[in-house]
């Protein structure tokens, strides 16, 4: 401590004389405490806030895992079960992980992740919203294991909502508008055109990107629950309203996120839906049956436009509904017949 004193030496003059001296404040005053632990980071929180719905989706994801990898065993001895199991998925992906969980995939995440890493990765930017997360890191696993089929048929909450309507049309008898091979063929082509201008325009404009990234009805139909804008609410009702006559017509025609997981999809390593010999020459069923048409006249299937329902897998491993062993009879007396 200091104190200055004014000192005056003449009429003219003051000087001043500094008092100095040292003074500890008592050590009963002083109270230690211990420095706070450093806050948990953002998207750690978010992480723990969410953990139920993380531990439920994880759980639903493994078992579409075990379903996919024993495919063939599960058709086989509980082909009849396939079907119901089916339908929960179809509703747990719209209840759960579309509106419950916000858990909607969207192209805008495709061009999110390639501004990314052009201009920096970090992944603690993708890590903020845990779902999608999640949920994109299991697809793009699984793009080369079964290709596109396993979340545009089990996971995607919209395609959901548009197989269930195309189910819900079917029971009442809405006539369906069965489109021709040579149509389809050019048609399905619209959807990559429509992802290359999105991702270009997002590299000039991300604003841009996402304005027209609308042309997913996803954001209305799952985010906003159609709480929009009477334009985009119109849209995703027509869209929706399609699929009343074109089995999921805006998947097979339209989806740019779709076309991106088909690119990256034909990079798969295994082919598992089981065909053969008489599948396409002469049996025709399966392509018959198939509501997407992802099964040629030839009987090979498309596995850049199949959902992987099972439909296909269900019939030929069930002797009353699959006819190949009737033509293989047939073929077998024709030329016991020649021999003879």
């Amino acid at each position: 401590m200091q104190l200055n004193i004014p000192i005056q030496t003449s009429f003219m003059q003051v000087k001043h004389q500094p008092l100095n001296t040292n003074y500890q404040l008592p050590a009963s005053l002083y109270q230690t405490i211990k420095p706070a632990a450093a806050p948990l980071p953002l998207w750690q929180r978010l992480w723990l806030e969410r953990k139920i719905t993380i531990i439920v989706i994880s759980t639903y994801l493994v078992l579409l895992s075990l379903l996919f990898i024993f495919q063939h065993k599960l058709a086989q001895h509980y082909g009849q079960f396939l079907v119901p199991i089916r339908w929960a998925s179809l509703l747990f992906s719209i209840g759960f992980i579309g509106y419950y969980a916000q858990g909607q995939l969207s192209v805008v995440n495709i061009y999110t992740l390639l501004l990314s890493l052009w201009q920096g990765f970090d992944i603690n930017v993708f890590l903020l919203d845990p779902v999608i997360f999640i949920l994109w890191s299991f697809v793009f696993v699984s793009l080369f294991l079964w290709g596109r089929g396993l979340f545009c048929g089990w996971l995607c909450p919209f395609g959901a909502i548009q197989e269930l309507i195309g189910k819900f049309a079917r029971q009442v008898n809405i006539k369906q508008w069965r489109i021709s091979n040579q149509r389809h063929q050019q048609l399905q082509w619209l959807k990559y055109p429509l992802l290359m201008g999105l991702v270009a325009t997002s590299f000039y404009s991300l604003t841009w990107a996402e304005t027209l990234a609308e042309i997913e009805p996803f954001k209305t139909a799952i985010t906003m629950n159609f709480n929009r804008y009477w334009p985009f609410t119109l849209y995703a009702i027509l869209i929706l309203g399609l699929s009343l006559f074109i089995h999921k017509f805006y998947c097979r025609y339209l989806c740019p996120l779709g076309a991106g997981l088909a690119i990256l999809g034909k990079f798969r390593l295994f082919s598992w839906l089981k065909r053969r010999q008489e599948c396409g020459n002469p049996c025709q069923l399966c392509h018959k049956k198939c509501q997407i048409n992802a099964i040629k006249p030839s009987g090979k299937i498309d596995y850049d436009e199949c959902i992987q329902c099972f439909d296909c897998l269900t019939i030929i491993e069930d002797k009353n509904i699959c006819v190949v062993d009737k033509y293989a009879r047939r073929k077998s007396n024709r030329i016991a017949t020649q021999a003879s």
